[in-house]
């Protein structure tokens, strides 16, 4: 292993990098991303839900009531009809059709019914859900049999929950796509031949470009962690998972890439890989058997650690099953690698 190769090739894609629009995009994103998230977890509690409302008769009172309710915009409209339209055109994220003596009904101690209709794909319905049985409640004068406090987490602690997940994006997303670029420009340039000629060995390229996708995923970690507030728990621990996650996956991209013979092959791959790498971890206490699936893939082992490390204050005593998959799979994977680059020189 030649020390100065290494270097030189990291020089190198680095330089290459910053010159390539393309590759600081996707760079930017994760960060662009993380950013968005966390001002649109600020911005929930403001949220004004606009309800169409169709009263078939008799019922100004609970219309009125509705009016009250800071976080409800009430258009009164004249029909049913007219309440669809506007809900088809997406002007209002719920329509209410309130049948005639509605009031009366309950005022007589009856259950009459209520018609509700939401659009599922505009958010604003979900506020609306999750308030309208409290309005009606309200209206009726009636209380739950029990005194429910409900609280939500502050926005800062909301972020601190997302930033395992964003970095393991970060750390996907920078393996899979940006190190394969460079790989697979070095054989679409001849390039890598000129290289592996010289005194650099595929042990050599490998390590340097390994650098080089380990250099840019901690600093691009490091980044979301400051702008949400994650410099906390066993920050150790933490930082030990982003770099044994991020010689990973930036392994795994450099297999792709030496795999194939072309960009655009590699970018296919490694896409079709990026979903489950990407899923399988954050959607593996939905079933048993997405668990065991998840067990199969390093993402797992990261977001996993990072996570305790950050929210549990976890240490590597706590840790060491995940650290030690994460360990095995940094071996196969850069075995293979040098393997595959190796067999493919000679052909």
């Amino acid at each position: 292993m030649n020390l100065n190769v290494i270097l030189a090739i990291f020089r190198k894609d680095l330089v290459s990098s910053i010159k390539n629009k393309n590759i600081l995009i996707i760079l930017l994103t994760p960060i662009f991303l993380s950013i968005l998230l966390a001002s649109t977890v600020s911005l929930t509690d403001n949220i004004v839900v606009s309800i169409a409302v169709y009263d078939e008769g008799a019922s100004d009172d609970f219309v009125e009531h509705l009016r009250s309710i800071d976080s409800y915009e009430i258009i009164v409209t004249d029909s049913v009809d007219k309440s669809e339209e506007l809900l088809y055109k997406e002007e209002v994220a719920a329509i209410l059709i309130v049948p005639e003596g509605f009031s009366t009904d309950l005022e007589k101690g009856l259950v009459p019914s209520l018609n509700i209709t939401i659009n599922p794909y505009d958010a604003k319905s979900i506020v609306f859900l999750q308030t309208y049985k409290d309005a009606i409640m309200d209206f009726a004068g009636k209380e739950y049999p029990v005194h429910v406090s409900v609280k939500t987490l502050p926005a800062g602690l909301q972020s601190r929950f997302n930033i395992p997940m964003w970095v393991m994006f970060t750390v996907i997303f920078v393996g899979m796509l940006v190190l394969p670029n460079t790989l697979t420009t070095e054989k679409e340039k001849k390039t890598l031949d000129a290289i592996l000629v010289s005194p650099a060995s595929e042990k050599d390229v490998i390590y340097g470009k390994s650098f080089f996708g380990l250099f840019l995923t901690i600093i691009i970690s490091l980044v979301i962690i400051f702008i949400n507030g994650g410099f906390v728990g066993n920050f150790s621990s933490i930082l030990l998972f982003i770099v044994l996650g991020s010689a990973a996956f930036t392994g795994l991209g450099l297999l792709i890439a030496s795999y194939t013979e072309n960009y655009s092959s590699a970018s296919l791959l490694s896409t079709i890989f990026m979903i489950p790498f990407i899923l399988l971890p954050l959607l593996a206490n939905i079933s048993k058997e997405i668990e065991y699936v998840s067990y199969l893939i390093p993402s797992t082992y990261m977001f996993t650690g990072i996570k305790n490390s950050m929210l549990n204050n976890s240490g590597i005593s706590d840790l060491y099953p995940a650290l030690g998959a994460l360990v095995i799979f940094n071996i196969v994977v850069y075995t293979l690698t040098i393997h595959v680059l190796r067999k493919k020189s000679y052909i």
